[in-house]
């Protein structure tokens, strides 16, 4: 990638450091230092060549793919209430990964270390409140309580920056935290994801990312089979030691006997296997330009409607609200059609591939970014919903600029 010199700012660095460490605080906060970086990097200067730093072929087409053929879907499909979201969502997702881009490698490495501090803290929050307990404050609400999207994000970030610390050992870099240092920490925001979470998807990511970490690393075959014994160790150690991931995994069981025995589609399983089908029929029938952009939730209510019928009217209103699929592979696909698909998809292949070919530690980082964005878009909707993946998709631009540093 082309080094295009660009001052470093130091306000903007202040201002990538506390956006990174602000991670695991409400949405509401994400917008505003959100907001606050757009203004900074609009008017400090030197918005020439930040913009210039955008200029990379290989992200920019698929980039470019992605929001032509939504453009093209919007166009041929009827205009739902819930299409203006999505594309103000998707314009989200662009500007937050152009924003991230933009930094220079010193801005984006305050961000990555704010980051990494944030999910620190955030694990220490979650100590001291099994420990003594702590005041449903909204600043910490969703983090030491299963309550909403948020508190499943802030978990899936936990894991993330676990992966990246457990890398950081493994290379015991000297200019970044001591080996023991870095596996201590990891160590101990894995145990929190293990013991605390409640997110099923994010002890899902968890193995998986620490196995990326390994992979990535040493980028051989023996790193493959090292990652899948890691893979099982670490499974094998969330059930012996906690009872939550136990208890979670046997309603997974539970909940998949009642969807073939009942055809109970208003449980966890359920929901997901019908939102699954219910996306695969749509993608299938209108293969071209899908469904139409927004058209997810009025043809989901037809079909929550009917398969809720025995709930109370809390649990059916909440059965036919949920405004996506928890995958944003057959989202894309259903509303956009195949094409849409292909493209979403390659930007994601593009992100990985980019920063896999670094062979850096800058790279690396941008790896298990792009790589935990790629595995969450399988289980949840990071590109949808602003509480899942507003920070995240900031950090993968900046991994990505930080990978301009020279070594």
């Amino acid at each position: 990638m082309r080094d295009l010199r660009v001052d470093d700012d130091r306000l903007l660095i202040r201002l990538s450091f506390g956006w990174g460490a602000c991670t695991f605080f409400p949405v509401g906060i994400a917008y505003s230092c959100m907001l606050l970086m757009l203004v900074a990097l609009l008017v400090r200067g030197g918005l020439r060549e930040r913009l210039a730093r955008l200029n990379e072929p290989r992200l920019l087409w698929p980039a470019a793919a992605v929001l032509g053929w939504t453009v093209v879907a919007l166009a041929a499909g009827p205009w739902f209430e819930d299409s203006g979201a999505r594309i103000f969502h998707l314009i989200r997702v662009m500007l937050l990964l152009a924003m991230g881009a933009m930094l220079t490698p010193t801005e984006a490495r305050a961000a990555i270390a704010g980051f990494l501090l944030a999910a620190l803290a955030a694990a220490m929050v979650v100590a001291v409140h099994h420990l003594w307990g702590l005041p449903d404050w909204a600043i910490w609400s969703s983090l030491i309580r299963s309550r909403n999207n948020f508190s499943s994000a802030n978990m899936i970030m936990m894991a993330l920056a676990a992966a990246i610390l457990f890398y950081l050992g493994l290379r015991n870099d000297p200019a970044w935290l001591g080996r023991w240092i870095a596996w201590a920490v990891a160590l101990a925001l894995a145990a929190t994801v293990i013991a605390h979470s409640l997110s099923r998807n994010a002890q899902v990511l968890l193995p998986a990312l620490t196995a990326l970490a390994l992979v990535v690393h040493y980028r051989a075959w023996r790193a493959i089979i090292m990652a899948l014994i890691g893979v099982v160790v670490l499974a094998g150690l969330a059930w012996q030691l906690s009872p939550a991931t136990q208890k979670r995994f046997h309603a997974v069981v539970q909940e998949a006997r009642l969807l073939q025995s009942a055809g109970d589609y208003t449980t966890g399983v359920g929901e997901r296997y019908l939102m699954a089908r219910e996306g695969w029929r749509g993608m299938t029938t209108h293969p071209l330009t899908g469904t139409g952009v927004g058209s997810w939730l009025p043809r989901w209510k037809v079909v929550a409607e009917k398969t809720g019928q025995h709930l109370p009217p809390d649990r059916l209103q909440r059965h036919m609200e949920i405004n996506n699929p928890h995958n944003e592979y057959m989202l894309a696909g259903m509303e956009t059609g195949i094409p849409g698909l292909l493209a979403l998809v390659w930007l994601l292949v593009a992100l990985l591939w980019l920063s896999w070919a670094q062979r850096s530690l800058a790279g690396d980082i941008a790896f298990l970014m792009a790589a935990g964005l790629a595995l969450c878009c399988l289980i949840n909707a990071p590109l949808r919903d602003a509480a899942m993946g507003m920070t995240l998709l900031w950090l993968l631009g900046g991994s990505i600029a930080h990978m301009r540093a020279r070594p």
